[in-house]
């Protein structure tokens, strides 16, 4: 019975060092500010990697080009936006399927640059060049991109019928998870 009490008492003092060295908790304005998607935060480079976005142009012909590692996919034009440097890099959509509002997708970039393990993916409407959905993709050992994302009901009825070899409606700025810009 002592051992028992020693042992709750030592819990006890524990868990009272633990708060007393703890750091105060955030301020709920910095919790929200950090769930704000980053074109929200800085509306002037969204503006700037949107319309560089904008301007990227795929020909049909690259379209057509068989990818290095054979796949095959209609290409999205991409924008791969590190703090330092901003690299243009067509995407190949390997598998696109969306069912009860779930979007799974697979992509690979075209050529491959420096390997990233992970990006947010913005996807960026085609038309309007606005953001439409935000996503993590995590680097696969075959060397894809895959990411999973809830989609918003209309959404997923628009794309419920999209096939790989169709043109996406969309175009992507990908921001390695690392960055913070």
């Amino acid at each position: 019975m002592r051992r028992e009490l020693d042992i709750e008492q030592l819990l006890r003092w524990r868990l009272e060092r633990a708060e007393s060295d703890a750091p105060p908790p955030p301020a709920g304005i910095h919790l929200l500010e950090g769930a704000r998607p980053w074109w929200d935060l800085w509306p002037e480079r969204f503006a700037a990697r949107a319309r560089r976005l904008g301007a990227i142009q795929i020909s049909y012909g690259y379209a057509m080009a068989p990818l290095q590692h054979g796949h095959s996919g209609h290409p999205v034009p991409t924008l791969i936006s590190r703090d330092d440097d901003e690299l243009e890099a067509p995407v190949r959509v390997l598998y696109l399927n969306v069912r009860e509002g779930k979007l799974r997708l697979r992509f690979q970039l075209d050529p491959i640059p420096r390997v990233e393990h992970g990006f947010e993916v913005t996807f960026i409407s085609e038309e309007a060049l606005q953001p439409i959905l935000s996503a993590y993709a995590t680097l696969s050992v075959d060397g894809e991109y895959r990411l999973d994302a809830e989609l918003p009901e209309d959404l997923a009825a628009n794309w419920e019928s999209l096939k790989v070899t169709d043109r996406m409606p969309f175009r992507f700025i990908l921001r390695p998870t690392s960055d913070n810009t």
